[in-house]
């Protein structure tokens, strides 16, 4: 092996053109160990920081590990932001309160809940309830996005109606492996303003005073009102603030406070019951603007009568609160069609005042045939009197009359308001042939014919005349008519009672 290390060293002298040592040295190197003879070899030293930091970068590795899961306490939850979208809503524009809220860490939160409380602490709103556990509830997805560790919720909107200041307070429950105390935040003050009160500014009747429906008006009868039609009395009305109205109330009373009938008119739709709109029966007659103004509202009164409207609204928060009060309209009078007596005859004829009728001694009384005939509207009454009593407008009767003595039919006539009308006939019996009476002569003879005159009983002188029945005077007629049938007597203003046949007199009731 000596050996050949010699070659070595002698075949790589010449390429090195070093000078020639002496043998003794050159065996002494030839037969040395080459670790001995080679120098030490050295790392660089970036080779020797990588390996420090990675043996650092281990232990701290490590560590982490061992604090992450040993003593690291997770981040608590918090609120980072709760706020109202605004200070101020108005229940008239159909506002309802909108909050804001940023949570950090929402993956540690179990649920959410959000209260609100009137400025005495009293619970006004909620607590409504959100899960956390499977992300964002889908209540609320269009209004949060969760990104990272924040849930951010914008203008969620709060179905609070009811005028008032509120705070709101949003809790957090974190996870209960977490063994973390709840968090609260509490919002600014919150006002929600109160609808105006809506008041019925005018009530009024299109006119105070009707005729009954059917009325004929004309030159003639100029003073009366124009009559009442088939929409009946027609009422206007002017309500401020009719975007706090719920209902109108229209009542219809007596004067003396009976209550004859009421309607209601809604003003919210059950599509949306935050708009004032108007229904179906009143927009021929009504305008929705700043006012809600009506004209000429038919009510459907038409009968005879006085009549009082009184409307009320109905505020949309009413609540257990009493009803505002009412308005009152003017007294509405519907005066009946007046009534007039068309005709009122006997036997056909116009009645007269009085009748005379001569009823022989023996012979069938005589009877008569009464007719009226009477113009009215729905209030008015006949009535023929003693008997029958009321009657209908038009019609007839078969009378008889006593055999002597008077008899008076009266027609009366009344609408239910004013004086009525009244028609008369007088019927007065007798006997047109009474015995004669028998006029005595002081001088005359008994009526044996053994009297004599105050000469005596010789018979001498002339002798008085016999007895004669006196000539009755004629009978005078107190009122000039008499229903006797006599050349002298005045034209009768009927057929002759007395000779007319029983069958042309119905004296059956």
């Amino acid at each position: 092996m000596a050996g050949s290390q010699l070659e070595q060293w002698q075949a790589a002298e010449p390429e090195q053109n070093q000078p020639l040592r002496d043998p003794a040295t050159a065996a002494a190197i030839t037969l040395a160990p080459s670790s001995v003879l080679a120098p030490p070899l050295r790392r660089p030293r970036w080779q020797w920081g990588l390996a420090i930091a990675a043996a650092l970068a281990a232990i701290g590795g490590l560590g982490w590990l061992v604090w992450w899961f040993l003593l690291r306490i997770p981040p608590r939850p918090y609120v980072l932001d709760l706020s109202p979208s605004q200070s101020q809503y108005a229940i008239a524009q159909g506002e309802s309160p909108r909050l804001s809220w940023q949570v950090s860490q929402p993956g540690q939160v179990q649920t959410m809940l959000l209260r609100g409380y009137a400025p005495d602490g009293t619970l006004v709103f909620g607590p409504e309830t959100y899960d956390l556990t499977e992300g964002v509830p889908v209540s609320l997805l269009p209004y949060c996005d969760q990104t990272g560790r924040l849930l951010t919720c914008r203008d969620v909107p709060l179905d609070l109606r009811q005028p008032g200041q509120y705070r709101f307070e949003l809790t957090l429950l974190p996870d209960i492996a977490l063994n973390l105390p709840p968090v609260q935040a509490e919002s600014s003050l919150v006002t929600v303003a109160d609808l105006p009160q809506p008041t019925v500014i005018e009530l009024a009747p299109e006119q105070v005073i009707y005729s009954e429906a059917g009325t004929q008006v004309s030159a003639a009868t100029a003073d009366l009102a124009p009559p009442v039609t088939d929409a009946g009395i027609r009422v206007s009305w002017i309500v401020s603030h009719p975007e706090g109205l719920k209902d109108l109330l229209l009542v219809v009373k007596r004067p003396d406070g009976t209550t004859l009938g009421g309607r209601r008119f809604t003003l919210r739709s059950p599509d949306n019951p935050t708009k004032v709109t108007l229904p179906e029966e009143l927009k021929p007659f009504c305008q929705l603007k700043d006012q809600l103004i009506c004209q000429g509202v038919p009510s459907g009164m038409m009968a005879v009568g006085q009549y009082q409207f009184e409307l009320t609204p109905v505020p949309v928060n009413l609540g257990d609160s009493p009803l505002p009060a009412a308005k009152q309209s003017e007294v509405v009078n519907i005066q009946p069609r007046p009534v007039r007596i068309a005709s009122f005859t006997i036997n056909g004829r116009e009645a007269e005042p009085k009748y005379l009728v001569p009823v022989e001694p023996g012979q069938r009384i005589p009877g008569f045939q009464v007719a009226w005939r009477v113009e009215g509207g729905s209030t008015a009454k006949v009535e023929l009197l003693p008997s029958p009593g009321t009657v209908g407008l038009q019609g007839s009767l078969s009378m008889p009359l006593p055999p002597s003595g008077t008899t008076t039919v009266t027609l009366r006539v009344t609408d239910g308001q004013n004086p009525p009308l009244l028609r008369a006939v007088t019927f007065e019996t007798f006997n047109p042939r009474p015995n004669p009476p028998v006029i005595l002569n002081p001088g005359a003879s008994a009526p044996n014919g053994s009297g004599s005159n105050g000469s005596g009983s010789n018979g001498s002188g002339p002798s008085a005349p016999a007895t004669q029945p006196a000539t009755p005077a004629p009978r005078r007629d107190p009122l000039g008519d008499s229903l006797r049938n006599s050349d002298t007597a005045p034209a009768s203003p009927l057929p002759d009672i007395q000779n007319q046949p029983p069958e042309d007199l119905d004296l059956n009731f």
